[in-house]
């Protein structure tokens, strides 16, 4: 990839066939629960990263977990083959790591393939210009340019794989002000956060809006955002209007108000928020799995 970026990969998107089977439930080894399989998916890739212990600030409690929760959702809801996934988890999620299976996805993913990327762990912002970032294990928020992967890099860098469609997934957030995200000591939160910049073939579905922060379950186990993730797709409960599959548009329909619900009840607001690239139509277009049965 040029100097400067760490992820990009393509995602024109079309209507996938639907190849409708009866559901088959399978035990995750992540959290106990169930996970029905949908129709396989071999044409797509999963990166997956999940930071909770970090090298230099505090730990994203519960990251781990999600991600090891989302790489099973892959592999069994999705039917990702097991080489086509790798999973990342704190110390080896450093800058340099994840640069590397960013690379491993531009060099693999077959033209009209998928890709998905799933990140849970610490956002933190650019103090001066609302610019977002992930934090990686060895990343310091005193040192973002250096040390920490810029959203829009990431965006971009995706768009440079084979893959006719992307989902970027980010239980983390950017405003400094608490849950997922850090700042540098004596930085003061954010009241405006730069909003990322759609990329055509690129979809990001965010666990918050702006400021808000993106906090965890109520018993503490894990993102409330990824909770409802998993849920959404492992048990098929997002196919809202029951034709076997599930869109983008139906996934944020049902994981928004939920969200949002358990968030004020724990005295916060926290609005997941989808962008979709221009070049992959409606939401509703996105068929993120599909052969769930009736």
């Amino acid at each position: 990839a040029p100097a400067g970026t760490l992820f990009r990969g393509t995602g024109a998107q079309s209507r996938p066939d639907v190849d409708v089977r009866e559901p088959v439930a399978t035990p995750t080894s992540a959290g106990g629960a169930a996970l029905i399989a949908a129709a396989p998916q071999p044409a797509s890739y999963a990166l997956v990263i999940g930071i909770e212990k970090y090298r230099d600030v505090a730990a994203a409690t519960g990251a781990r977990r999600d991600a090891e929760s989302f790489a099973e959702l892959t592999r069994q809801t999705l039917g990702v083959p097991e080489d086509h996934v790798r999973l990342l988890l704190d110390d080896r999620a450093t800058k340099t790591d994840i640069a590397k299976q960013v690379r491993w996805l531009q060099t693999n993913v077959t033209a009209g393939g998928r890709v998905y990327v799933y990140f849970s762990g610490h956002g933190a912002p650019d103090p001066a210009t609302g610019v977002s970032y992930i934090v990686p294990y060895d990343g310091d928020p005193q040192y973002l340019t250096e040390s920490a992967i810029k959203m829009s890099d990431i965006l971009d860098d995706l768009e440079k794989t084979k893959a006719k469609d992307v989902l970027a997934i980010a239980d983390s957030c950017f405003s400094g002000a608490g849950g997922r995200s850090v700042l540098a000591p004596g930085t003061r939160p954010l009241v405006h956060v730069e909003r990322v910049k759609s990329v055509a073939r690129v979809a990001l579905f965010s666990a918050s809006s702006g400021a808000e922060i993106s906090g965890p379950t109520s018993d503490g186990t894990g993102g409330l955002f990824s909770r409802y993730l998993i849920e959404a797709l492992g048990s098929g409960a997002a196919d809202i209007n029951g034709d076997g599959q599930i869109s983008l548009a139906e996934l944020d329909e049902w994981i928004r108000p939920r969200v949002k619900r358990d968030a004020k009840k724990a005295n916060r607001d926290q609005t997941p928020s989808l962008q979709v690239g221009k070049k992959l139509g409606e939401p509703g277009e996105f068929i993120v799995a599909w052969g769930y049965g009736k």
